[in-house]
This record gives C-alpha cells, sequence and structure tokens, in this order.
C-alpha cells in the first residue's frame, strides 16, 4: 500500500474516531476533566457540570484519545493490507470521515438547543 493511501486512512479513520469518542461520551455521560474558572481548579466530574465549569477540555481529551485509537486501528490495518485500495475504498473511507464529523456536529448543536 503507498504512503500516502496510509496516512489518507489514518487521518479518515482519526477523524471518525474523534467524533465518536467525543459524542459518546457527551450522550453516555462518562466522566471528564473540568475547569472552574472562579475557583481555579481542574478536577474530574460526571455530568451535569452545572453552569460555570467548563467540561469542554474533557470532551476535547476524549475525542483526542478516540482519534488516537482509530489512527492507530487504521494504521495497523494498512500494515497487514500490502495490496493498494481501490478508489472506491478511499470515497468510501471520505465518505465515512465526513458523515461522522457531520453527526457528530449536529449531535452537539442538539445538545445546545436553544442557545
Amino acid at each position: 500500500m503507498p504512503l500516502w493511501q496510509r496516512i489518507y486512512l489514518a487521518a479518515c479513520c482519526a477523524v471518525i474516531g474523534f467524533a465518536f469518542a467525543y459524542s459518546l461520551a457527551e450522550y453516555a455521560g462518562w466522566a471528564r476533566v473540568a475547569y472552574d474558572p472562579i475557583e481555579r481548579t481542574i478536577y474530574l466530574a460526571r455530568p451535569p457540570l452545572g453552569r460555570l465549569p467548563l467540561g469542554y477540555l474533557g470532551l476535547v481529551a476524549w475525542g483526542a484519545g478516540g482519534a488516537l485509537v482509530g489512527a492507530a486501528a487504521a494504521s495497523i490495518t494498512a500494515a497487514l493490507l500490502r495490496r493498494p485500495l481501490g478508489e472506491r475504498w478511499m470515497r468510501l473511507m471520505g465518505g465515512w470521515a465526513l458523515t461522522a464529523a457531520a453527526l457528530g456536529g449536529m449531535f452537539q448543536t442538539w445538545n445546545l438547543w436553544p442557545f
């Protein structure tokens, strides 16, 4: 498999992993790192966090972990496959990455409604 295909697959799977982990952490109510700007403390908390603590750092950390897992899985799979992937598979992976990003964004927008 050419190097550019390995990089493309890893990037697509990283986007999918980020969107999946970021949304699942919010949906499942996983504990996350929170920052309280008034007390200037960083702590681990489960949702609901309240109005003041910022849980965004924890969500981004979950998303980054999902991106790392997705990219690692794609890299291992690409290393095991010796032959190049066809154009159809490359478009399919790109479509899944765009779909995952769009669905993750829509889920987060729905959670914030009404602003």
